[in-house]
């Protein structure tokens, strides 16, 4: 089942898949992120990897090589005072004008009832669970004592050491968050409506050009006219994305809840959600790999380039891995017109992912707890750091959200 459940999920076999994925080390392979991504549902709810390190004996000169990394997606990382724990969202509905009975009085006749009720209605979502990791490093006596001949080398190991282990947890920030926006790209396509943008398809019909295709729209009679109509394309549907309306996310037509005698009652949605993303609520995550071909083939001989302008986005050197920088293959977590969230029956392989727009709100991680601790063993002479980790990945599909797909 889907992480959605009070249970915290030991998922540290997967993590380190998707690490080794993201990094080079392994082939992309089809990735089960339901068992990772929180979804926004409405039904209310009634885990040893370990890292050890080898130190070679000095013979002669030694060099600490260490390099910060910085991980992906940083805007994705929420706070734990409004993601941590148990997370209730609460969306009210539109209710219907009616007419002013203001204009119907009649002589000898009551006046409209001021006392009418007409609540407005709202829908509740749910966000539980998250997941643990651990990370155990082992130092051993002896180790020290032959690897190092003066205190200068000991800090210098250890600073190294200090930098690398750094660098270890912003990957698996960096892993954290590409589950968690891929779980929203394959949702989006699984959905198949106005949260996929098919931008050959749609270059097509507004240019009646029927020569490009999927295999020659980088030549150099292509890419230049599509590119232009997708920056152009592109500015319109963020517009659209600032107006209010039932597009662009996923709604509900009811949703099943228990009262205290464990009888189920069934809720019917009278009206649909409306949601609104300005551009300061809006991220939008660009492939590199397209967008370095536009600013090269392109705005390089265009005059007036700001009339060319995709507005503020990321650049994604690759979704998954990086041999298959525009392809995904995840089993997504994806919530129903029922309010109900559910692992999807198959893996969605598809390539040719150009982007993702999507609303603040739809996509995040948050670190729930974090700690280290130490334990010495004065038997075997050694001793291991355990760092700990609970991160919560969720995914609102009821916020807006729009792949770009290729075709």
């Amino acid at each position: 089942m889907g992480v959605n459940s009070f249970t915290f999920k030991q998922n540290s076999t997967m993590l380190n898949d998707v690490i080794e994925q993201l990094s080079g080390q392994k082939s992309i392979a089809a990735v089960d992120e339901a068992e990772f991504v929180s979804v926004a549902t409405t039904a209310l709810g009634y885990g040893y990897d370990p890292l050890k390190t080898a130190i070679s004996q000095v013979i002669s000169r030694s060099l600490w090589v260490a390099r910060a990394y910085e991980a992906v997606y940083p805007s994705l990382e929420r706070n734990e005072e409004e993601w941590g724990g148990i997370v209730r969202k609460v969306t009210t509905l539109d209710i219907d004008f009616e007419d002013d009975k203001g204009y119907t009085l009649q002589n000898g006749v009551s006046g409209p009832d001021p006392f009418v009720v007409n609540m407005q209605k709202a829908v509740q979502f749910n966000f539980y669970g998250g997941n643990v990791y651990e990370l155990i490093i082992t130092t051993t006596e002896q180790q020290l004592k032959q690897a190092f001949r003066s205190s200068a080398e000991f800090g210098s190991f250890m600073a190294a050491k200090t930098v690398e282990l750094q660098n270890l947890l912003e990957q698996k920030i960096e892993a954290e968050s590409r589950i968690a926006v891929n779980n929203t790209i394959a949702a989006d396509i699984l959905a198949d409506d106005e949260r996929t943008w098919h931008v050959l398809t749609d270059y097509k019909a507004a240019t009646g050009n029927n020569t490009i295709t999927d295999q020659n729209y980088l030549s150099e009679a292509e890419f230049t006219p599509f590119a232009k109509w997708f920056y152009g394309a592109l500015r319109t549907k963020k517009r659209f994305l600032r107006n209010r309306s039932v597009k662009f996310h996923q709604n509900i037509v009811d949703y099943t809840y228990k009262d205290e005698d464990g009888v189920d009652h069934t809720i019917t949605l009278a009206k649909p959600i409306k949601r609104h993303t300005p551009d300061k609520f809006l991220n939008t995550y660009l492939l590199s790999q397209f967008m370095d071909q536009v600013n090269s083939s392109v705005l390089s001989g265009v005059y007036n380039k700001e009339l060319l302008d995709a507005g503020n986005f990321e650049y994604v050197d690759f979704w998954q891995a990086m041999e298959n920088p525009d392809e995904i293959i995840v089993q997504p977590n994806v919530l129903n017109e029922h309010g109900v969230c559910a692992k999807a029956e198959e893996a969605v392989a598809q390539a040719g992912v150009l982007g993702i727009l999507f609303d603040d709100e739809a996509i995040g991680i948050t670190v729930m707890n974090e700690g280290v601790r130490s334990i010495e063993n004065p038997r075997g002479r050694y001793f291991n750091d355990f760092h700990n980790f609970l991160i919560r990945y969720y995914n609102d599909q009821t916020e807006n959200s729009m792949v770009i797909l290729l075709d």
